[in-house]
């Protein structure tokens, strides 16, 4: 008898339905890690052997404070500082949209459509889980708990794509439409000699928080807060993007860029030969489809720095995110050891 390929490896174009994997039961711990079940403690520790040489650690979370205006009517972060035992202690409390600085998308972030006759807008989230399941407080399905139990820990890899346009004189804003097509992603990858080994995190630098940081005035960021049709550079949302991204076997995606892929979709790109492809909402097969996490404004300027002081683009990743029950998203809590 034929022993049957687990769908965690079963290569992308031999998947039953592509936009629909959800191999573990419902309201398991394995349904609610998704794509995170890659990190076994075995690739974990062959991880922490290859990466961490020289103890030295960088941090991905950027100022929590930031975007300070960010667009979809996300309300800046609140930091209380309250003084208790007449002045002997302090406590803080925190109010904050863990989407509007650094973060990872859970798998409650977002849906992909699936339509039914009956029901034509009909949209569910991984596992297929619907809107009032996550409307209601005492179910915690598919919740952000999942992944605070183990962590997202392994081997990182950048592919550091804001530093080969430097050198290659490639001019962009991050706040446009400006796509990174996946054969620059892999000629970046050739270039830093990296080899993806199955249960690796990828991190894409495309140079927001540089921007944000060094390049745009209080009156450009107010504008991009209150613009209605806000642009954010990322790579090409296609399907090419996606069969490279789950056949290399990647546990998480994430990136200092706002969305990860560019927004808003595109309709089409044109590939190297000319030829147009469709676009596609790279977040419904990620989160939706395959319970993939993806990390969004992660602070990568001291990483790549860092990766290329030591001439290595390879580091163990360590984030913990926030244990939530029922929880839509969490601040990374993220370390770069190398």
């Amino acid at each position: 008898m034929t022993k049957s390929v687990p769908l965690s490896i079963t290569p992308f174009d031999s998947l039953p339905d592509n936009k629909r994997v959800w191999p573990a039961a419902p309201n398991s711990h394995e349904e609610g890690l998704g794509r995170l079940s890659l990190l076994t403690p075995e690739v974990v520790a062959s991880a922490a052997q290859s990466c961490i040489k020289t103890g030295i650690r960088v941090s991905l979370n950027w100022d929590l404070r930031k975007l300070d205006t960010a667009n979809f009517n996300r309300a800046p972060a609140q930091h209380h500082i309250v003084s208790l035992l007449d002045g002997a202690a302090f406590d803080d409390v925190y109010i904050f949209n863990p989407q509007q600085s650094s973060q990872w998308d859970g798998l409650r972030h977002f849906s992909a459509p699936f339509p039914t006759p009956q029901d034509p807008s009909r949209r569910l989230f991984y596992g297929g889980v619907t809107a009032a399941e996550i409307g209601d407080r005492s179910n915690h399905r598919i919740g952000m708990q999942h992944w605070a139990k183990e962590g997202i820990c392994g081997r990182g890899v950048l592919l550091d794509y804001a530093a080969w346009a430097e050198r290659n004189g490639v001019e962009y804003s991050a706040f446009s439409n400006h796509a990174i097509p996946l054969r620059v992603l892999k000629q970046i990858a050739d270039e830093e000699k990296i080899i993806f080994r199955r249960g690796d995190v990828l991190l894409v630098r495309i140079g927001v928080t540089r921007e944000w940081d060094t390049q745009m005035s209080p009156a450009d960021k107010l504008a991009y807060g209150s613009d209605p049709n806000p642009q954010h550079a990322g790579v090409e949302g296609t399907e090419e993007m996606l069969r490279w991204i789950w056949n290399e076997g990647f546990a998480a995606v994430a990136g200092d860029a706002i969305s990860f892929e560019v927004y808003p979709k595109q309709d089409s790109f044109k590939t190297e030969g000319g030829r147009e492809v469709p676009g596609l909402l790279m977040h419904e097969y990620l989160i939706a489809g395959w319970g993939l996490p993806v990390g969004e404004l992660f602070d990568l300027e001291e990483l790549s720095k860092t990766c290329q002081r030591l001439g290595r683009w390879e580091f163990f990743v360590s984030s913990a995110p926030l244990n939530m029950p029922g929880g839509v998203s969490s601040p990374p809590n993220c370390l770069a050891i190398f």
